[in-house]
């Protein structure tokens, strides 16, 4: 009885491993992006236009080239162009980003030429500054965020030609309209646009 039980549990055993090994693999999924409903182009979309979707395949078989997986990659972006509803969105068909992406509501983006280009050393993006103007006087604008900071020039191998210099620097920031007011109410007596002097707060 006893033998009898044992070859018939055996046999069970063989036939899992069996059916296992027969078993074809599970077939490899890709997660994607796709448009929850029809879009036009140009739409600011958000979290409930879009929703994940596993396509057959690895990431080779779907093919698209940019492909997104998470809703937070695209909300608050913008289409480039028409999607139907089902269609893989992809980094292709959002408007690419700028420091603007970044700007608090109740706000512009504005740029600042920078009296001082070694001060933007100090500078970067996120960090909160109180501007001047180079002019002299009080603060023109306090707590004011930065949204992104000028690169120096890339110079060539042979250098800058004669008579040509670096253009000037600056900041991007975000500002309210009595702030942006307040910036460009100080004209330069040249003509000239003005120019702060960014001292970072934060």
């Amino acid at each position: 009885m006893l033998r009898r039980v044992a070859a018939a549990g055996c046999g069970a055993v063989a036939a899992l491993l069996l059916v296992g090994v027969m078993r074809p693999p599970p077939v490899p999924t890709t997660a994607v992006l796709v448009a929850a409903r029809e879009l036009e182009a140009g739409a600011l979309l958000e979290a409930t236009d879009v929703r994940v979707a596993h396509l057959s395949g690895g990431e080779g078989a779907v093919g698209s080239v940019g492909t997104l997986q998470d809703t937070h990659e695209v909300v608050g972006r913008r289409l480039t162009s028409p999607v139907q509803q089902g269609e893989i969105v992809t980094t292709g068909r959002l408007v690419p980003r700028s420091p603007a992406d970044r700007l608090p509501a109740g706000s512009v983006a504005a740029h600042l030429l920078v009296a001082d280009e070694r001060s933007l050393d100090l500078v970067s993006a996120g960090r909160r500054v109180t501007l001047f103007a180079d002019t002299g006087g009080p603060a023109v604008a306090r707590d004011v965020l930065v949204l992104a900071v000028d690169t120096p020039e890339t110079r060539g191998v042979t250098g800058s030609l004669p008579g040509t210099g670096s253009p000037p620097r600056g900041i991007v920031v975000a500002l309210g309209t009595p702030g942006l007011e307040a910036v460009f109410a100080g004209q330069r007596p040249d003509g000239g646009p003005p120019r702060v002097v960014a001292v970072v707060t934060g």
